[in-house]
């Protein structure tokens, strides 16, 4: 089994070349070979949450885990190398026919033969499926410390961006769970702007900077959580995030009020470590805004995303005639394809950290709303 892993990671780095720098290290997966290296090294990451470079356990679920279960993994992993690579032959005849160079076909698309049959070797070993497989394990689950409440509002935030990651391939209504989190996105810049001395009725304005940044992405989360509230939801929150984003909340009162008033930059010990507090809860919502627009897109995909045809603007519904039926009925439609648009506009803003970049101009879209002269925390 070893062997045959290694013969085929000795020959794809002949193939990709040795001495490239991890896509990660360079710039974000923006093709898909990149992004699947990236999960690749996010898969070898999460295995090593349960266990040691030695291969010790280092979680209570690594104890499920037997060597059959790396052996199937590498297995899998064979399987994949051979689908991918079965379809460099039909890709070669398709750039030929459309009239692509043959130098070009053949220098990008040399023949993995080689590869192939070292892939094919790999999926051949190992006996059965064991009990246990490596993509049973999850993410190890933290543990909030509450002697301190901005060492706590560090940990809660961290485990909620796992929980929020959760959702991405939950099946179930993770709209509530969406809508709840973008409120507490509202509050996070909301109570670290005021940490820091920014007027939360500043106007946007392009180009901002320091804390009247975080104001202007505030009012981006706010625009976005009422972007989420015009859909229709089935079901609670998840109760995990729920009572992360309660806490959450409860601690940015505590820790910044909105109505303290600071005139200064704050340079006491305790201050400092409230700002960072802040400042990380600041950077983990844009990781949380990543995530939120996977799983926002799963949904969108799926169709199941409706909302009541009364909510919709006339010009909206004007265009389409079964819309316009539903309106006078009192009845929920499917969501028009500009409400989605704007919704994954709304999650690329936020997406980006509000400090030390542009701020990025609010999305023209019509179901989105306009621009909130001062955040609310409603």
């Amino acid at each position: 089994m070893e062997r045959a892993s290694i013969d085929l990671v000795t020959r794809l780095e002949a193939v990709t070349g040795e001495a490239r720098p991890h896509p990660s290290q360079v710039r974000s997966g923006t093709t898909p070979w990149a992004r699947s290296a990236l999960a690749l090294r996010a898969a070898a990451d999460l295995v090593g949450t349960h266990f040691s470079t030695a291969g010790r356990p280092r979680s209570p679920d690594a104890a499920a885990a037997t060597t059959a279960s790396f052996d199937a993994g590498l297995v899998d992993l064979g399987h994949l190398a051979v689908a991918a690579l079965a379809h460099e032959d039909p890709l070669a005849l398709r750039a030929l026919q459309a009239g692509v160079p043959r130098t070009v076909v053949t220098r990008q698309l040399p023949g993995f033969e080689a590869l192939a049959d070292a892939a094919r070797e790999l999926s051949t070993q190992g006996v059965g499926r064991p009990e246990t497989l490596l993509n049973s394990l999850g993410q190890t689950q933290s543990r909030v410390r509450t002697d301190d409440p901005a060492t706590e509002l560090s940990d809660r935030m961290v485990r909620l961006r796992q929980g929020v990651w959760n959702l991405i391939a939950d099946h179930s209504d993770v709209l509530p769970s969406l809508r709840l989190t973008a409120g507490l996105g509202v509050a996070v810049h909301a109570h670290a702007a005021a940490f820091h001395g920014a007027d939360l009725t500043t106007p946007d304005a392009v180009g901002l900077t320091g804390p009247s940044a975080l104001v202007a992405h505030g009012r981006v989360w706010q625009r976005l959580h009422g972007a989420l509230s015009q859909f229709a939801v089935l079901a609670p929150p998840v109760a995990s995030v729920r009572d992360d984003i309660v806490a959450a909340a409860r601690l940015l009162g505590e820790l910044a009020p909105i109505d303290a008033h600071r005139d200064r930059v704050p340079i006491a010990t305790a201050d400092r470590h409230i700002g960072a507090a802040l400042n990380g809860a600041v950077q983990v919502m844009a990781d949380i805004a990543v995530h939120e627009g996977t799983a926002f897109d799963r949904l969108a995909r799926t169709g199941l995303l409706h909302v009541p045809a009364r909510a919709l603007p006339r010009d909206l519904v004007t265009d389409h005639p079964d819309v316009a039926a539903a309106r006078l009925n009192g009845r929920t439609v499917p969501a028009p394809a500009e409400i989605l648009q704007g919704v994954a506009g709304l999650y690329a803003q936020v997406a980006a950290h509000p400090i030390g970049l542009p701020t990025p101009q609010p999305v023209g879209h019509r179901t989105v709303g306009a621009p909130a002269e001062a955040i609310s925390m409603g």
